[in-house]
């Protein structure tokens, strides 16, 4: 084995609503909590992603203002198209009629390439893309 091979990844999202976000991906995108704690200054919870391809994590967190971490624009709410979360299933049409009239979707649109993909935003206006492959 290769020790100096990468091996998984994390995904950072400093939430402007802790509970919010945390119901949206794991009521409605039903991933699981493998860490959770809260403090005054710091929530976070720590989600899986798995699959044949391998697991990934996401982690929310609300960071209080009293956390050296803390810096004002957590406080904003708006949209930021920097950075999508895309998550790949083998069923898009399930998660599509899932999600229909829960929050906003836009899709299944089939893509040039040949996949299917889902548009739909977080709590924070994060824009979380549900795509399959061809």
């Amino acid at each position: 084995m290769d020790s100096k091979k990468l091996l998984a990844s994390k995904t950072i999202i400093r939430s402007h609503n802790f509970e919010a976000s945390k119901y949206f991906y794991t009521s409605l995108l039903e991933l699981r909590i493998v860490e959770a704690w809260n403090d005054p200054d710091l929530s976070r919870c720590i989600l899986q992603i798995g699959g044949k391809r391998g697991t990934s994590f996401i982690e929310i967190q609300a960071i209080g203002k009293n956390n050296t971490l803390y810096d004002s624009a957590f406080d904003e709410h708006f949209v930021n198209d920097k950075m999508d979360l895309q998550i790949l299933t083998n069923d898009v049409d399930y998660w599509a009629n899932k999600l229909k009239g829960k929050i906003s979707i836009r899709g299944p649109v089939d893509r040039p390439w040949g996949s299917k993909y889902s548009y739909l935003r977080d709590p924070d206006y994060l824009q979380v893309i549900i795509y399959q492959e061809k």
